[in-house]
């Protein structure tokens, strides 16, 4: 007899929903709140800056800062302990949609399965195992093999075997780590200025669920998870044009943010030097 263990984590989830006209009834998800059986509610943004852009063109920036500033205004009213039915939306046409039972492991994947499930343009790759673009995938590899290289010449006694380790995550997937040394393991990847930002982002979603399973793993023992983002420095003197600086910006504190939500650890570096001096001080 097979013994199937099923998931005790109960909660209900609610999708927040923006009406991108005014009386138009065309609804758009943008945000999922989950009110566990016994926990603390919890809200999270579903849509990433680089799609509200593309959606709503120029008026994109003034978008993202009505999502972001709806999100934050509605997490503080639920720190202050105030009751769902009580919360308050700071803009107009934002509101929640039906409410829905879900069950799960732990919040974050009931926030998974409610993000697939909440509507337009709510989209979450973690437990999708959709391939990142070859373009990005390519990018992650060579940034990884940068900070291999650095770390390794950097100091002697770094072990090369620590680096890019294949780890038999679920039953039917392999994936590699980029780094493990005792109970830490980091992945690596990047986020590009221009085009590449969307496919970079999508990506490095991909890598923060690997760590969150690889955690999750009773054959694995992994205290510390971080994500290594190599993302250029972004100032007055920077070659890129303002609106792509904005857009990687944006992207880069969405992705930091999903990072938070699940207990990863995303540090930002501006070159593989500076990676692997962070590796170095974790192997010491």
């Amino acid at each position: 007899m097979i013994h199937i263990e099923l998931p005790t984590f109960e909660a209900t989830w609610w999708p927040v929903h923006l009406e991108t006209v005014l009386g138009s009834g065309e609804l758009i998800t943008i945000a999922v709140v989950v009110q566990p059986h016994t926990g603390k509610c919890q809200v999270r943004q579903v849509i990433s800056p680089p799609l509200i852009r593309s959606m709503f063109g120029t008026a994109g920036a003034g978008m993202q800062l009505v999502v972001g500033q709806t999100v934050i205004a509605l997490q503080a009213q639920i720190d202050r302990e105030t009751k769902l039915e009580n919360l308050e939306f700071p803009f107009g046409g934002i509101g929640f949609g039906r409410p829905r039972e879900c069950c799960g492991q732990d919040i974050n994947e009931v926030f998974d399965v409610a993000t697939r499930l909440a509507g337009a343009f709510g989209q979450s790759q973690f437990g999708l195992h959709e391939s990142p673009s070859k373009d990005s995938q390519k990018a992650f590899e060579d940034w990884a093999e940068r900070v291999r290289e650095q770390a390794l010449t950097l100091q002697k006694t770094m072990l090369p075997e620590a680096f890019n380790i294949s780890i038999k995550l679920l039953p039917n997937r392999r994936t590699r780590i980029g780094f493990m040394h005792g109970d830490y393991a980091a992945q690596f990847g990047v986020l590009r200025p221009g085009k590449a930002t969307t496919a970079d982002l999508r990506a490095l979603k991909v890598k923060l669920f690997d760590l969150e399973v690889l955690r999750r793993a009773q054959a694995v023992s992994i205290a510390t998870t971080e994500v290594l983002v190599g993302c250029p420095e972004l100032n007055a003197d920077s070659p890129f044009p303002k609106r792509e600086s904005i857009r990687l910006n944006e992207s880069w504190e969405f992705i930091d943010n999903e990072a938070k939500q699940r207990n990863i650890k995303a540090l930002r570096c501006s070159t593989a030097v500076q990676a692997a001096k962070h590796l170095m001080l974790i192997a010491a």
